[in-house]
């Protein structure tokens, strides 16, 4: 079944939307604050700013009131020298170009020599009618001065003369002179500042070329208030009025320095949306892609599953939390002989019909399982036998397994049901097999016990013969004293004890082991040394234990079927040795206690181990003697020690020397025999 290609087209439209409108939010927050950031940064520098030019024009007003204190009380008619060298030294110590007093009379004398033109009349400048206008200090408008060649302005205060005659004094400043404060003036984003009149006259500006020319602020006679962030086409504008003046100070910055981080932001913000968006749309054609196909696989597995569990080789039932029946298949109702009806819309409990088809201890044994599985969340499992519809035992399996939801909660519980007689009747036969090949390696190894019983037995066998030959013949003599007599005697009990202990240990050594003895495991070696040993030192072979004499050989386990073990590598390693004369006849055994556990191992120098037989050395009919072994002594001699002793046969080396390794467990287990 295909899928939409948005599966919440809804659901995405509304993220996508909010995410869009998040990030125009935060632009619109951004470019608030930043204009926040300037309106404070414009307010304090500008006003600093103007308060420093203010407090420099009211010095240059202060020093006019002085110096129009002086001049008011002289007449210009009588004191014309004297007047004009008070305004020279005036003008040096107020820091002016130059000042000049002007008479109602059209008189005006100057600190500084110069030229009046012929035409120049006093009462009509407007410097003088402006004063006298208004009758209080005046700034005069800016103005360009052909003796100084620079733009100035005057500051110009009104007075009565002794005489009651109307006088007005001036102060000649030069804007470059308030330049500084307008240029040093810090501006972000490279703004600039500059100095307008309230005509909107450019009176200073870091550009020269733009003095006396008309800023595109417009007029601000009537906006004498600090005003922030008025945007005009491409900049924004910021002023501030100075006090005793008609003059702004401006500042200029350029708006797409001030915003370009901003917008920066919210392109890279949009660009993020945007690829987010195609990436999402790709995303989701590709998941979509891979949940079509992911569905048509489920759905196939689903088929095949459905298929594995109703035409399988296992039964399967499951229950809910509440033991109620949710599903079984055909072949569980088949193994147990009942129909569909029998089970169906039924709960898992005692009175089931499924407990009714076994006899009681089964039916416990597995009730017993189920409620174990429920109550401690554990899987558990058991076979046992049921008699099928045709009479024949069969052998049956059952797995229960609880089942949780992803955060732990039981959700109930599946049984599987698996029909398992073939495997046990296998099971059944190999284990008749192998004690078949068991009993048929016990034989093979008597007839070398028994030569080496033959061994034993020649020496003591002969001194008894010669013993009774001797005391027949000192009898026949008459020379058999009594002496004589119970001396032989003794020898022969002697002799006849020595075969009676061999036959003893012979005896001993082929009993099957019925139950766990403690015995010291270098002792149980020693007692098959000391059946073979004659047989061996006849072949010039010498056997060596080695061993610390610190540790305890005591051990709990088989100890007959350990011997069985021992008696089976020696008699291989003289074989090996015996094949050729070359090779060193010893055969060594080291005996190493390390964690509960002994470590037996055998070493001989012989011909070693064929390679072609090393993976397969443990395996039924693989033998290290070519065409004379049986090739049953090492597979059931690694079978007694796994199964039997809880041990291990290994081989540890091939060749140079050969050498086999047994472990053997110093504790009674748990017992697999």
């Amino acid at each position: 079944m295909k899928k939409p290609f948005f599966k919440n087209i809804k659901l995405f439209l509304v993220f996508s939307l909010i995410f869009f409108g998040l990030i125009l939010s935060n632009y619109m927050v951004n470019l608030e604050i930043l204009q926040g950031m300037i309106r404070d940064q414009q307010t304090n520098t500008i006003k600093s700013a103007s308060k420093r030019i203010s407090k420099w024009l009211d010095q240059k007003i202060d020093s006019m009131n002085v110096i129009k204190t002086f001049i008011k009380g002289l007449d210009h008619e009588e004191h014309p020298e004297y007047i004009e060298n008070l305004l020279l030294q005036s003008k040096e110590v107020a820091n002016f170009a130059n000042v000049y007093v002007g008479y109602e009379d059209d008189v005006i004398l100057s600190g500084l020599k110069w030229n009046r033109p012929t035409n120049y009349d006093t009462i009509r400048r407007p410097w003088y009618i402006k004063t006298t206008n208004r009758n209080r200090t005046t700034i005069t408008d800016p103005y360009y001065d052909v003796g100084f060649k620079k733009v100035v302005v005057a500051i110009c205060t009104p007075f009565l003369e002794k005489k009651k005659r109307q006088g007005v004094v001036c102060g000649i400043l030069p804007l470059n002179h308030i330049r500084n404060e307008i240029l040093d003036i810090s501006l972000p984003y490279d703004g600039i500042a500059y100095l307008i009149d309230g005509y909107g006259k450019i009176l200073l500006h870091p550009r020269e070329h733009m003095q006396l020319k008309n800023s595109p602020y417009g007029l601000l006679a009537k906006r004498k208030s600090t005003t922030v962030n008025n945007e005009l086409d491409d900049y924004i504008f910021s002023h501030d009025h100075i006090d005793q003046s008609n003059w702004f100070i401006i500042a200029q910055l350029d708006k797409s320095s001030v915003y370009k981080k901003v917008n920066l932001q919210l392109i890279i913000n949009l660009t993020i949306y945007g690829l987010s968006l195609v990436l999402f749309i790709v995303l989701n054609i590709l998941y979509t892609k891979k949940q079509n196909l992911s569905d048509e696989k489920l759905k196939k597995t689903e088929t095949l599953l459905n298929h594995f569990i109703e035409y399988g080789d296992r039964g399967v039932l499951i229950a809910d939390s509440k033991s109620k029946i949710l599903f079984f298949n055909s072949i569980f109702t088949k193994f147990l002989e009942l129909s569909k009806s029998d089970i169906e819309d039924t709960y898992l409990e005692a009175s089931n019909n499924i407990f009714k088809t076994f006899n009681f201890n089964v039916y416990t044994k597995i009730y017993k399982k189920i409620a174990h599985a429920k109550h401690f969340k554990e899987s558990q499992e058991c076979s046992f036998e049921h008699r099928c519809e045709e009479g024949e035992i069969c052998y049956f399996q059952i797995t229960v397994l609880p089942v949780f939801s992803s955060d732990k909660v039981y959700q109930g519980l599946m049984i599987f049901l698996q029909d398992v007689t073939a495997k046990e009747k296998e099971k059944i036969y190999k284990k008749e097999q192998e004690d078949i090949l068991f009993q048929q390696a016990k034989m093979a190894d008597l007839g070398e016990m028994i030569a080496a019983v033959s061994h034993q037995w020649r020496q003591p066998l002969n001194s008894l013969s010669i013993m009774v030959g001797n005391l027949l013949q000192f009898k026949q003599m008459n020379q058999l004293t009594d002496d004589m007599f119970e001396e032989n005697l003794n020898h022969c009990i002697t002799n006849i004890h020595y075969l009676a202990d061999t036959i003893e240990t012979f005896r001993n050594f082929y009993k099957p082991s019925k139950k766990w003895q403690e015995f010291e495991v270098d002792k149980a070696i020693d007692e098959v040394f000391y059946i073979i040993s004659p047989h061996f030192k006849t072949l010039g072979i010498k056997l060596d234990i080695i061993k610390d004499m610190k540790d305890n050989m005591t051990c709990l386990n088989y100890k007959n079927e350990f011997q069985q073990i021992v008696a089976n590598l020696i008699h291989n390693a003289k074989d090996a040795i015996i094949e050729d004369k070359k090779y060193s006849k010893v055969i060594e055994v080291d005996i190493e206690l390390l964690d509960n556990k002994f470590y037996i191992k055998f070493r001989d120098y012989g011909c070693g181990i064929n390679k072609k037989i090393e993976k397969k050395l443990f395996q039924s009919f693989a033998t290290t003697k070519d065409e004379k072994g049986t090739g049953k002594g090492l597979y059931l001699s690694k079978l007694i020690a796994k199964n039997k002793l809880r041990g291990d046969l290994l081989v540890t080396n091939y060749k140079e020397p050969t050498e086999f390794l047994i472990i053997l467990p110093t504790q009674k287990g748990n017992e697999n025999a």
